[in-house]
């Protein structure tokens, strides 16, 4: 081993130096998550996250009504 560390410091490299190495795969997130569930759960958390969805919108269009009442000097304080 200390002859290859030797070789590799002076770089000479051996042959077979890259043999071992294994290029890495790239998986993108939708690969990885449908390898770890079904599509039910899937389908569960696609409406789950059409909800939350629906919940900021509700939400963004409550804040913007009282802005406007705020802006119009309705509200008073």
């Amino acid at each position: 081993m200390d002859y290859e560390r030797m070789l590799f410091e002076k770089g000479c490299f051996l042959a077979d130096w890259n043999d071992d190495i294994v290029p890495e795969r790239k998986e993108t997130p939708a690969q990885r998550v449908h390898q770890d569930k079904d599509l039910d759960t899937l389908l569960s958390e696609l409406n789950e996250i059409k909800q939350h969805i629906e919940d900021v919108r509700q939400r963004k269009w409550e804040l913007e009504k009282s802005l406007m009442f705020h802006n119009n000097g309705i509200v008073k304080d």
